[in-house]
């Protein structure tokens, strides 16, 4: 493989991640809109697209992870272990009958997916910015 190839693989890593983060932080703020609008119906189904889409995200950057060797790998997914119990913790408050602040409860997933973006994300951007295309052996 051609070194423009290599960069090119590990470009399009990190561009497809960045798109996907983008569609994730529109789904969050789609719910945002349908919880503030008392729309529980669309709520919920905004949410399982955005669980739905974040369990394959992380998947998916895990996988990337484990083909480049990330040495920050167990830390990384751990975050996403934390972000999958954050999601069922905001399901549970969802679904109740008088849910307590579930926009607010949102708000702070938001916080959360930007920080993680910020700090885990852009690390591991970094890494396959500098990374040459694994082995395909």
């Amino acid at each position: 493989m051609s070194m423009d190839g290599i960069e090119g693989h590990a470009e399009s890593g990190v561009m497809t991640m960045e798109r996907e983060h983008a569609l994730e932080i529109r789904m969050v703020r789609e719910l945002q809109a349908a919880l503030a609008a008392g729309d529980r119906e669309a709520a919920g189904a905004l949410f399982n697209r955005l669980e739905d889409f974040s369990n394959a995200h992380f998947l998916a950057e895990q996988l990337l992870m484990r083909l480049h060797a990330y040495p920050a790998f167990a830390v990384h997914e751990e975050e996403h272990d934390r972000l999958i119990a954050e999601l069922r913790d905001l399901r549970r408050t969802l679904e109740a009958p008088e849910p307590a602040d579930p926009v607010g409860a949102v708000a702070r997933l938001e916080r959360w997916l930007y920080a993680h973006m910020e700090s885990e994300d852009r690390a591991l951007a970094d890494f396959l910015a500098q990374s040459p295309a694994p082995d395909a052996g």
